[in-house]
């Protein structure tokens, strides 16, 4: 691995260049130690009578100091140069990386309070906001990733977006390069986790909800896929209050030696408003190092064509719904998948579902089996041939729309079909419409139109 030591000289820019050597030792990699003398150094040089003569005396002495850090370097076993700009720090650090081809800047963390950060900002915040490249921030005093011998053990927190793919993207290179033990960790919120499955009936949340951890395990190995080496474990965990908190206490509990996530790349007012969950791990890792990850261009153009393999078909069994089905078949002829046959008996549930159980107006069993009934006799004759299967689910009680919706996280549905009845506004706007409230709920919906032929 290519890496970028960025250093001013301090304590905590050498702790930093202690961790970049040992990481050049253990990926085979090389180091390359930068520096840039600021604006605000060479105008403070230009107001002496000498200022040309202060000027080079600075540029020599500094570049002697980074050549006997780059041989402390090579001393150790590491290849390393040594390179020196003007400018400011982090647009000149970050075209140094690209130009070199550098894999990796390894920076010093200052440990600058946060009001110092909002007003003043810091080299490694901004490098990590405005570069494409992975940041390496080293806290004071961290000198070593594992001790000798011992592997590299690394906790990567993944939170479900797509943006988290470039921090598999890192790990899977990592791995490539250096025997390290992984862990993928996936932080949750109970209650909000209830209400995207739709979970009803109460819950302690104290202890793990196994039917959370199940689905969340489920989409982490999905969204990791195979990682060269063993196989990286997979670590699903309830988070109360602070999630940067609850990630560094995992980190610890497991004894990770580095934190990756995804870098976020709010600016302005944006970070003030919402202050990125990064920010607080940075903060708040005094003892570990956290190497932040952004998305790359490139990956967040790459548009994928689609694969369905799983269709959530809702019917209120009415004409209007009933027509919706063939529909959902239809996208799958020809490839076959799955599709989940879904009606939902409309009734009020508790507030909130997952507190306690409401059991005024649920579906008898008789009931319930009546209803299945209905739903298999709207499967086509020919889906089997055509290696669809399907699935029938009757949902006892909740809005229909939201609960559609819920169903589709539950099983994993990769699209929603459902039938639109016509109403007037006037109608739709005091009664609401299941397509309407599925629509607000972020997978691809598609909504046939009611013909009365």
């Amino acid at each position: 691995m290519k890496i970028l030591w960025a250093t001013d000289f301090s304590r905590c820019a050498t702790d930093a260049g202690r961790v970049a050597s040992e990481l050049a030792r253990l990926t085979s990699g090389t180091v390359e130690v930068a520096h840039v003398l600021a604006p605000r150094t060479t105008d403070l040089l230009a107001l002496a009578a000498d200022a040309g003569l202060m000027d080079e005396e600075a540029a020599r002495s500094t570049e002697a100091r980074l050549a006997g850090e780059a041989r402390m370097l090579q001393d150790a076993g590491v290849k390393a140069t040594a390179w020196m700009g003007q400018g400011d720090v982090a647009t000149t650090v970050l075209a140094r990386a690209v130009e070199s081809g550098a894999q990796l800047i390894v920076m010093g963390g200052k440990g600058r309070t946060a009001l110092g950060q909002l007003m003043l900002g810091s080299g490694a915040d901004r490098i990590v906001r405005r570069g494409g490249l992975p940041v390496l921030v080293v806290p004071k005093g961290v000198t070593t990733l594992s001790p000798a011998g011992a592997p590299l053990r690394v906790l990567a927190a993944l939170d479900g977006r797509p943006g988290a793919s470039a921090v598999v993207s890192f790990m899977k290179t990592l791995r490539l390069q250096s025997a390290c033990d992984v862990t993928f960790l996936r932080l949750y919120w109970p209650p909000e986790e209830c209400r995207r499955l739709g979970l009803q009936g109460p819950r302690d949340f104290l202890a793990p909800l196994p039917e959370v951890v199940e689905d969340l395990r489920r989409r982490l190995k999905e969204q990791v896929g195979a990682l060269p080496g063993d196989p990286p474990e997979l670590a699903v965990e309830a988070a109360w209050g602070e999630p940067a908190a609850r990630l560094l206490d995992v980190a610890r509990e497991r004894k990770a030696s580095l934190v990756v996530l995804g870098a976020e790349t709010r600016h302005g007012w944006g970070m003030v408003a919402h202050v990125p969950v990064a920010d607080h791990v940075a903060r708040g890792a005094s003892d570990l190092p956290v190497l932040f990850v952004p998305s790359s261009p490139e990956a967040r153009r790459q548009v994928a064509v689609p694969v369905l393999r799983t269709i959530l078909v809702g019917t209120d069994l009415t004409p209007s719904g009933d027509r919706a089905v063939p529909f959902g078949y239809a996208l799958l002829a020809g490839r076959g998948g799955v599709v989940e046959l879904c009606h939902v008996h409309e009734r009020a549930l508790a507030n909130p579902p997952y507190a306690y159980e409401a059991t005024q107006g649920k579906l008898s069993a008789a009931a319930r089996a009546e209803l299945e009934g209905r739903l298999r006799a709207l499967i086509p004759p020919d889906a089997e041939a055509q290696g669809i299967a399907t699935h029938v689910t009757v949902i006892d009680g909740g809005k229909p729309g939201t609960a559609l919706a819920q169903a589709a996280e539950r099983l994993w549905a990769d699209a929603l079909v459902i039938g639109a009845r016509g109403r007037g506004p006037v109608i739709r706007a005091l009664l609401g419409s299941a397509s309407d409230d599925v629509l607000l709920h972020g997978r691809p919906v598609f909504v046939v139109p009611w013909r009365a032929d």
